[in-house]
């Protein structure tokens, strides 16, 4: 995997790419508009860090996205892995919703012009208009647009409204079993978590 160079001549690493674009998405989506804002409530970080993770210079510790994910209220499984729940509410619907249609829209934009032109129609929107949802993850995609959306790209209804690891190209490149695990993970609760990771533990040291 290539890293790329900055303007500034620093280097990224494509993985921490992504990883910082979903902490300024959990950031953006908890009401704090800047990283500065967000680093308030991290007193203890020294100044770089934060924007230096979300512009993909630096690759998160574990414990650091599970700060950012306990503050933001989002979970740290999707944050490193693009994966399983974002969190809990309408506005993670709507996170997710957007997810998809930028997945969708791209799949159809690498086919082929006509079957970009063939999605736009059956959206019955502007090239303009869509691009306005596609670079705003928080312009509400309603009910209806859903439905369009999913039909557009040929899925099956509420297929919009649900996390799926073809959307994010990271997890796409995991083993089935690791993407299962993975799955189990982001579903528990504080204490299920504790204890899956607590059984891991075990295993690995009775090997």
């Amino acid at each position: 995997m290539t890293k790329k160079i900055s303007s500034t001549g620093r280097t990224k690493d494509p993985v921490a790419i992504k990883i910082g674009k979903r902490i300024a998405q959990a950031r953006k989506m908890a009401g704090f508009k800047t990283a500065k804002a967000l680093r308030q409530k991290l007193p203890e970080w020294p100044e770089n860090r934060l924007p230096w993770y979300e512009a993909g210079y630096s690759m998160p510790h574990p414990a650091d996205i599970e700060i950012i994910a306990r503050i933001t209220d989002t979970s740290a499984c999707w944050i490193m892995f693009g994966l399983g729940p974002i969190g809990s509410g309408e506005r993670d619907l709507q996170a997710v919703r957007h997810q998809n249609l930028v997945f969708l829209f791209r799949e159809a934009s690498d086919t082929s012009a006509e079957n970009q032109t063939a999605f736009l129609s059956m959206l019955r929107l502007e090239a303009e208009k869509l691009a306005e949802y596609i670079n705003n993850p928080f312009k509400h995609i309603g009910e209806r647009l859903a439905r369009m959306i999913e039909k557009a790209g040929v899925r099956p209804r509420k297929w919009l409204d649900e996390q799926h690891v073809e959307s994010d190209g990271l997890c796409g490149s995991f083993p089935d079993d690791l993407r299962e695990l993975m799955t189990l993970y982001s579903e528990m609760d504080g204490k299920g978590r504790a204890m899956f990771i607590a059984m891991g533990r075990t295993i690995s040291e009775h090997r």
